[in-house]
């Protein structure tokens, strides 16, 4: 049997017809009626009972930092199954996602702009010297300056929270967006999440996955609170497949002119 279209296709054995019938439990993404709304100032409020989806375990496995990788819709769904799902890579390393969870929003969450993310961060950068310094020393880094050799230094922070809306200032905050989440940099992510909180943000966008071709709406939750596992659906040899085969179809993604 094959997947397409959420149908299976049935090619039989010797003597048998062809057959066709609708794919029983294929869900591998769920979405809601509910929309987000973009704000008059460019943030979004995502609504309750909005649905995201994300590759993980069977249950909802927030990270060390506190943050959960989420995103949206079919398209985004199918392109983790295929980067986060069983494929041989993953599975030797241990890295496999076995589930596909759809987390429901319980509580109504406020996520900024793109731009108001990389203001915000690079502000946050410049209130706190330590950060970037780990930044500095990290290989993330290379995001930002394409050399190790290389620092980042405060002066650098300094004129890319004057022009914010330079292509050096972008690529820092894509570089501090690289670092978030990295377990050898859970203390400087806990902080910068502490400080996104203070400015009123439930969620964050992942600018790492969105402008890197990987992701259209990947976001990070970061009050996990407001979110809850309404339901799981395993990602069976068949669901992989699906979706690989689904993510031929799309075109694919360009990458950010922040990053040529």
């Amino acid at each position: 049997m094959e997947v397409y279209n959420n149908e299976l296709y049935h090619y039989g054995v010797l003597g048998m017809k062809w057959g066709i019938r609708k794919a029983k439990n294929f869900d591998t993404y769920k979405e809601a009626k509910v929309q987000i709304k973009t704000n008059k100032d460019g943030s979004k409020t995502i609504p309750k009972d909005f649905m995201f989806n994300r590759v993980g375990k069977g249950s909802l496995d927030i990270n060390e930092s506190g943050g959960l990788y989420v995103s949206h819709g079919k398209t985004d769904a199918a392109r983790y199954i295929k980067a986060l799902g069983p494929n041989t890579l993953r599975k030797l390393t241990g890295l496999a996602g076995t589930d596909v969870q759809h987390i429901r929003v319980k509580g109504e969450i406020k996520s900024p702009s793109d731009e108001q993310y990389m203001k915000a961060t690079n502000k946050f950068l410049l209130q706190n010297k330590d950060i970037i310094k780990s930044l500095s020393e990290s290989v993330h880094s290379m995001t930002y300056n394409e050399d190790l050799s290389k620092d980042i230094t405060v002066k650098d922070v300094e004129r890319a929270v004057k022009n914010p809306n330079d292509k050096d200032s972008k690529k820092l905050a894509y570089a501090v967006s690289s670092m978030l989440g990295d377990p050898d940099y859970k203390k400087e992510t806990m902080k910068m999440y502490d400080l996104y909180k203070k400015e009123g943000f439930d969620a964050i966008p992942d600018i790492h996955d969105r402008y890197d071709g990987t992701s259209e709406t990947a976001t990070i939750i970061i009050n996990t609170s407001k979110v809850e596992v309404s339901s799981t659906t395993k990602i069976t040899k068949d669901v992989y497949k699906s979706g690989k085969k689904y993510v031929k179809s799309l075109e694919k993604l360009k990458v950010n002119d922040i990053m040529k």
